[in-house]
């Protein structure tokens, strides 16, 4: 399937009002929706999908501004740490993880409001000096999840996006955990585009790139991640109720600034740029 012919959403601010419409070829099919909570209590997938065929007024993608996916949670974002090999090694070699670890890592990102592309990226230089990115596939709920088998934890994905998990460093090792490094304002990054999840036949092997300033600092593919989408979702649904709208953010790929030589954190005017096979980029600018 070409790119063009996904099935994408994105969230967006246009004549002041918050709208969800969907994707095509540099336009906009507006839905009568302003957010992710309205968008799934008026629409099914197969909905968007007769929709998108029928819907001919369109707005220039270029005339809007765009707006996290969800851009106001219902609750904390889950992240999971060092579940690609190769990050979890240099995570060992930083001392920030063992390699005796045979369990998955959990953690929750405090996120007020999530920002996207073409927002800044607030370092923090008052508090923090390691300023650091972390490129991620996220998955979107639009079904409560509990104790769910195969068949009920993909039905209960919404579709996908990109996150960058911005992280202070230095914070994470004074602090020895990870909520408050990685909950400051601005810290949770998400793109306005979403892709539905019966795009893909099964969950899908993405590629991951992150670049900071044209330079390729992150390339992996999401195949690679030691613990997959499924099992996350099953193990953290065996004793917590995930709520529609819940985000997991599945965790990124080596090549975070920490774990360079030497070590290369964000400076004012640097420029992320994230990039996921089939869903698109994400781009900010830190100050």
């Amino acid at each position: 399937m070409k790119e063009d012919d996904f099935m994408k959403l994105i969230h967006y601010l246009y004549n002041d009002k918050e709208e969800i419409g969907i994707l095509d070829n540099g336009y906009i099919k507006p839905l009568k929706v302003s957010d992710f909570d309205s968008l799934i209590s008026s629409y099914s997938l197969d909905d968007l999908n007769a929709l998108d065929k029928s819907i001919t007024n369109k707005i220039k993608r270029s005339d809007v501004k765009p707006l996290a996916f969800i851009n106001k949670p219902n609750a904390d974002v889950i992240c999971a740490g060092m579940n690609y090999k190769e990050h979890k090694d240099e995570c060992v070699k930083e001392g920030v993880d063992t390699k005796d670890r045979v369990a998955s890592v959990y953690f929750s990102k405090r996120a007020s409001y999530i920002i996207t592309s073409g927002d800044i990226i607030n370092r923090h230089p008052d508090i923090t000096r390691e300023c650091d990115y972390e490129g991620e596939l996220g998955v979107i709920l639009y079904k409560d999840l509990y104790n769910g088998d195969s068949n009920q934890i993909k039905d209960s994905i919404f579709g996908y996006v990109i996150m960058n998990d911005v992280s202070a460093r230095d914070m994470q090792r004074y602090h020895k955990q990870y909520y408050f490094a990685k909950s400051l304002d601005t810290y949770t990054v998400m793109s306005e585009v979403l892709v539905t999840k019966d795009e893909f036949d099964d969950y899908p092997n993405l590629e991951i790139k992150t670049y900071v300033n044209n330079e390729l600092r992150q390339h992996d593919y999401t195949s690679n991640m030691i613990y997959s989408i499924e099992d996350m979702l099953e193990e953290l649904s065996f004793g917590i109720t995930l709520k529609k709208g819940t985000i997991l953010s599945t965790g990124t790929p080596s090549g975070v600034g920490m774990a360079m030589e030497p070590k290369k954190f964000l400076n004012s005017g640097d420029i992320i740029r994230i990039e996921i096979e089939d869903i698109g980029i994400l781009e900010n600018k830190c100050e």
